[in-house]
């Protein structure tokens, strides 16, 4: 371009890009509008879309010209894509290149660091535990060590992704850690060199009562499906009787390593999962590839609950549409969306749901939340070129906004004619709750005593010569110890008389409240009471406070045989660490959803009534599904919509 053309655009400052050189907009705005040409399934959109992108970019000039305040361009950015996030599905997110480079090493499972699980207790960064096997755990840290300094500075008011940063870095590079530990004189230095941390994706597997097999999948790494793959073998050498397979509170994480999973449960080329979006290239069928691991004659239970997301829900999802396994425990998450990610510039990425994840059955496994769903219109734009990398981690503590979807009306049917439901997550075939702890012990547990606790009475029962072994059950001395160590924090457990009549001293001015002293409105206000009667509320008040203060410690106590069990987990966690198979024993010995597996499978009549199957499809895929002349990976095979 000329340079009196140049000169004209600066006489025309509304036609640049926040005061950058005006020709650079324009192309990225020709590029951009270009590409969404392409991309926008139904030119109808199209109009209207590039006008209100237009009128965002007026605004943004308009801002950065005249606001009275000088506002950078990145900021103003940075805000309109957040606020473009707000009203997507709570998985879409953009993020920057240290954001990326953490949801990487995430998804793969390995990273250079020490091996340990931080977190901070009472404002000190404290070690929860040290991973079996890994730098920190030979170099002898210890569940509930406080790490002081890292290279010298100090952790005082230190986050944990701080932290976190801070002990990361380069195999083969050193980190010192100034640790203080209960029970040593002083503080301990440690020089420990980072190394690849190998995240166990089954962090145990073993044989149960009956001989049945049980295997739990925390996380779908990379190496899930062969670490799955050599549980199931070693469990068969045992010749065990049925398997349970646990995926609670198991998140998810990569597309491939679920249908590399659900593989060793199905026969080869079962349909895994199919996935569909607005464009065409989203439109996929998934199948297995390998032939079955388990026998398909060998009895399976898959555990879930409201934690089980994403890639777990495929594999549970799979496993119940080919009534290969009874699903039990808890309706799952509901986390059934493919996030692709998009690169927008040089360090720059969006993450973005692009399609819904729908079981062999047809049910779509996405619970709707804030988002559009697309009910139309599927696209006829071409392929791209981006794929999906994983899934991602669910969020848990997410609810979806089920009041404002309709519900799945349509009837599901499996591959042996059960009827199965749909409208988001995967519905077991038995409901098995777990029970809910007692309101004291869950305050315990809130408070974080029993850990606390652990790290004391561990210092002494060593004074005492007293060894924590697999079979431990704490002394009365112990459990003495325990309540004095309630009262030396001064823990107290409200219960709900006590939360309501706190309330009651509150608004009556017993305690007085500053806010209730100056409402204005009257009626709201504290009772104006003479001096004497105050007093006599005051003691009167006491009395009640001292009552139920009693009350609350026998409620506690009440509690004493689950209270009993949550020290010895401790203090088990605390002698062996957190991957031993005696702490998983530990827990699952009082696991009522487990015991429900195992009642399943020690009685075959009620098994194969939970499944009513036909033992054909058991043993060979559905045909209109299988492609016999396609003799290669299918698993990867696109069928458009």
């Amino acid at each position: 371009m000329s340079g009196s053309s140049n000169n004209t655009d600066k006489n025309r400052p509304d036609r640049k890009l926040f005061g950058t050189v005006p020709m650079l907009g324009v192309v990225i705005l020709v590029v951009v509008f270009v590409g969404l040409a392409v991309d926008i399934p139904g030119a109808g959109n199209a109009d209207n879309f590039f006008s209100d992108v237009t009128r965002m970019d007026n605004v943004a000039v308009k801002i950065h010209q005249n606001y009275v305040e000088e506002v950078s361009s990145k900021d103003l950015i940075d805000n309109a894509i957040k606020g473009m996030m707000q009203i997507l599905d709570p998985h879409t997110s953009y993020f920057e290149a240290k954001e990326y480079e953490d949801l990487r090493m995430h998804t793969e499972g390995k990273f250079g660091g020490l091996g340990i699980q931080i977190s901070i207790r009472d404002n000190i960064l404290t070690v929860m535990t040290p991973i079996s096997g890994t730098p920190a755990y030979r170099a002898g840290i210890q569940s509930g060590d406080q790490i002081i300094r890292i290279d010298g500075v100090s952790t005082r008011g230190i986050t944990t992704d701080r932290a976190v940063s801070k002990l990361r870095g380069d195999p083969g590079t050193e980190v010192r850690l100034l640790i203080r530990r209960r029970g040593e004189t002083q503080d301990m230095d440690f020089v420990i060199t980072r190394e690849i941390i190998h995240i166990r994706s089954v962090p145990f597997y073993g044989m149960l009562d009956n001989g049945v097999g049980y295997i739990t999948l925390q996380q779908f790494s990379q190496e899930a499906s062969a670490e799955v793959e050599r549980a199931i073998k070693e469990l068969l050498k045992k010749n065990i009787t049925g398997l349970i397979f646990d995926l609670r509170h198991n998140p998810g994480g990569l597309l491939p390593q679920a249908i590399e999973v659900t593989e060793k449960f199905l026969p080869r080329r079962s349909l895994v999962v199919s996935t569909r979006g607005r464009m065409r290239n989203q439109n996929r069928d998934f199948y297995s590839v390998g032939g079955a691991v388990l026998p398909m004659d060998l009895p399976l239970v898959v555990l879930v609950d409201r934690s089980s997301a994403s890639a777990s829900e495929i594999v549970a999802g799979a496993i119940q549409d080919w009534d290969r396994g009874v699903i039990m425990g808890d309706t799952t998450f509901g986390k059934g969306s493919v996030q692709s990610i998009l690169q927008l510039d040089a360090v720059n990425h969006i993450k973005l749901t692009t399609a819904f994840y729908y079981t062999p059955a047809g049910r779509c496994i996405n619970r709707p939340e804030n988002l559009v769903r697309n009910t139309g219109d599927e696209g006829a734009a071409e392929e791209n070129g981006e794929d999906e990398n994983g899934l991602e981690e669910g969020e848990s503590d997410t609810e979806a906004k089920k009041e404002d979807a309709p519900a799945d009306t349509t009837v599901y049917r499996t591959k042996g004619g059960r009827t199965v439901f749909g409208g988001g997550g995967i519905v077991p075939d038995t409901v098995v709750t777990r029970r809910v702890l007692d309101a004291p012990v869950r305050a315990l547990l809130l408070r974080d005593m029993f850990f606390q606790f652990a790290n004391i009475e561990y210092v002494r029962l060593q004074q005492r010569g007293v060894r924590i072994t697999p079979n431990y059950q704490p002394d009365e001395a112990t459990i003495a110890a325990f309540y004095a160590h309630l009262d030396s924090v001064e823990f107290t457990f409200r219960s709900h008389a006590q939360v309501q009549f706190d309330e009651f001293k509150r608004k009556s001015g017993i305690v007085e409240d500053s806010t209730l002293q100056n409402n204005r409105n009257p009626y709201l206000r504290p009772p104006q009471l003479s001096d004497a009667d105050m007093d006599a509320m005051r003691g009167a008040a006491e009395r009640v406070d001292s009552i139920l203060a009693v009350d609350s410690r026998q409620a506690i106590k009440q509690s004493d045989a689950e209270i009993r069990r949550l020290i010895r987990n401790a203090l088990l966690v605390r002698e062996l660490g957190q991957d031993h198979e005696a702490v998983y024993r530990a827990r699952l010995a009082h696991d009522e959803q487990l015991a429900a597996a195992l009642g399943i499978l020690s009685d075959r009549d009620a098994y194969a009534r939970l499944l009513m199957t036909q033992q054909r499809l058991l043993t060979q895929p559905d045909p209109a599904k299988d492609d016999p002349a396609d003799g290669g990976d299918n698993r990867r095979r696109r069928r458009n919509r």
